[in-house]
């Protein structure tokens, strides 16, 4: 009796990519094997090396066709553009971009891992984008100064692709693109009213005597350029200039150094907050001061920030719940003060539109061609403001309430 094969399906490649895009996506790139892709797909991993040379190869593929799949939804943004247009093409990019799932969590915190060739040519396709984006904005908004079209294409960006972050079964695919793309269009046309900026001192360069503080903020800067899987105790020590068992006295573990970071930059976040409900000129000046707060805070400690956002997921349990728990009454806080302005629009609204402010400032504020300029941390606040105060024409269903 003659055997038969059994062919493989013609779809095997995407299969593999689409399930190691959902592990990335939910367990970070180093803490993946190739042998969990394999799992998840059905089959062995010297099958799964017949399609992909390495877990980096693969990775590459996966940013770029999922980057890939999103420019090729988006409308083009061509000399002798209908600024006019703006308001449907906005509405179709963000529903492009949420047709790629975890398309912008891999972007965020995953493209660093990619090789350095691969790494700049991920960073010019989404440079392109927010050039032609840019453009649009200057066709519509010609009054606007060049630091501030800089600042409103990154954030606009930032909120179409902040729903990859938001909480589950707030909204239907369609109602929340409405919702963002209505929130990208207040970012581009909100106007350029005097608001308290939060502004402070500039730094003057001196840092802490101590050995402790001095090992967050090297381990900050470690874990945000390197991940927190490709991070060492004695890399950060030798940074540090720490020799030998030294560090010890201060740290036990890598893992103690990252929930020090998220619980310092959670504290800071928390007396930021008190300090813009103390100073605040009104109550509807309360989220303008809290966006100004948090935006001038992120700013100046974009890699507390970095690392609290992208390496989150490697915090012990009680960690991760504490830091959960505070940035979760964080957002309360802005949704609270911000029904102030808004009474009209519904709770489910108002949580994600305060989402969605707080995920503009996160990306963007780590965004160095946004916040080079001077003003952009200024202009940065009155985006994430006007997010926050993004008027709302019909209420918006949850999946909840059917």
């Amino acid at each position: 009796m003659t055997s038969v094969r059994a062919r493989r399906p013609s779809d095997r490649r995407e299969q593999i990519s689409a399930n190691a895009r959902t592990l990335f996506a939910e367990r970070g790139f180093h803490s993946v094997r190739m042998s969990d892709i394999a799992e998840a797909t059905g089959i062995t991993p010297r099958a799964l090396y017949r399609h992909y040379a390495n877990k980096h190869a693969l990775l590459s593929h996966v940013l770029f066709e999922a980057q890939g799949a999103f420019l090729s939804a988006l409308p083009q943004l061509t000399p002798g553009y209908d600024p006019a247009r703006l308001p449907a093409d906005l509405h179709a990019m963000a529903r492009a971009s949420m047709a790629v799932p975890h398309m912008a969590l891999l972007w965020k915190r995953e493209a660093r891992h990619l090789d350095p060739d691969g790494s700049r040519t991920l960073r010019a396709r989404l440079n392109d984008m927010v050039s032609g984006l840019a453009d649009a904005i200057r066709l519509r908004r010609p009054d606007l100064r060049p630091v501030e079209v800089s600042v409103r294409a990154w954030a606009a960006i930032a909120v179409l692709n902040s729903h990859a972050e938001a909480p589950p079964g707030t909204a239907d695919d369609e109602q929340t693109a409405a919702l963002l793309s209505a929130a990208a269009l207040a970012v581009v046309d909100h106007d350029l009213r005097a608001r308290d900026s939060g502004a402070r001192p500039r730094p003057a360069g001196r840092a802490p005597a101590s050995r402790r503080e001095q090992l967050i903020a090297v381990a900050a800067d470690t874990f945000q350029r390197n991940g927190f899987d490709g991070a060492s105790v004695d890399g950060i020590a030798a940074e540090a200039g720490l020799a030998g068992p030294a560090i010890y006295r201060y740290f036990d573990s890598k893992t103690a150094m990252l929930v020090a970071i998220a619980d310092r930059f959670s504290e800071w976040v928390s007396l930021e907050t008190i300090r813009a409900l103390r100073t605040a000129p009104s109550d509807a000046g309360a989220p303008a001061a809290l966006v100004a707060g948090y935006v001038g805070l992120a700013a100046e400690a974009v890699n507390l920030l970095a690392v609290t956002v992208t390496e989150a997921h490697h915090l012990p349990p009680d960690a991760a719940e504490r830091l959960a728990k505070a940035r979760g009454e964080h957002l309360q806080e802005w949704a609270h003060w911000t029904r102030v302005v808004r009474p009209e629009r519904s709770d489910s609204a108002t949580q994600l539109l305060a989402h969605t402010a707080r995920v503009l400032v996160d990306d963007t504020v780590r965004t160095p061609r946004a916040m080079h300029a001077e003003g952009a941390v200024d202009a940065l606040a009155r985006a994430a403001t006007a997010v926050l105060e993004t008027a709302v024409n019909r209420p918006l269903r949850t999946t909840r309430e059917g």
